[in-house]
C-alpha cells in the first residue's frame, strides 16, 4: 500500500481533500460525496484507496489549516442570493431552481 509521505509540505491538494473526507463521520462525508461529480468522486476514492497510514499530526496540520482558512475569510452573509449563487456553483440550474423555491416557500 502506498504511503504519504510524513512531511505535510509536500501533501497535495487533492490529497488534502482525501485525509480531510477520511476524518469526517461518514454521514458528514456522504453529503460532500453527494455533490460531486463522478469524475471528482473517482479521483478522491483513488487517493483515499492509497494513502496507507497517517499519522495524527498530518490530520491535526489539515484541520489547523482548515480552520484558519475559514477565520480568514471574515463575516459571512447567510442570504438567499448567496446561498442561490453558491448552488449554482456546485448543482445543476434545475436542482438550484427546485431547491431555491422550496426554500422561498409560498
Amino acid at each position: 500500500m502506498a504511503r504519504v509521505k510524513e512531511d505535510y509540505r509536500s501533501l497535495t491538494g487533492p490529497q488534502k481533500a482525501a485525509i480531510f473526507m477520511l476524518s469526517l463521520a461518514p454521514e458528514q462525508s456522504s453529503k460532500l460525496l453527494a455533490m460531486m461529480e463522478d469524475d471528482e468522486i473517482k479521483e478522491l476514492s483513488q487517493i483515499m484507496s492509497s494513502l496507507g497510514t497517517l499519522g495524527s499530526n498530518i490530520v491535526e496540520r489539515i484541520f489547523v489549516d482548515f480552520a484558519d482558512a475559514l477565520s480568514n475569510t471574515g463575516s459571512l452573509i447567510g442570504s438567499y442570493d448567496s446561498t442561490e449563487r453558491l448552488l449554482i456553483k456546485s448543482l445543476d440550474k434545475d436542482r438550484v431552481a427546485a431547491i431555491m423555491e422550496e426554500i422561498r416557500g409560498p
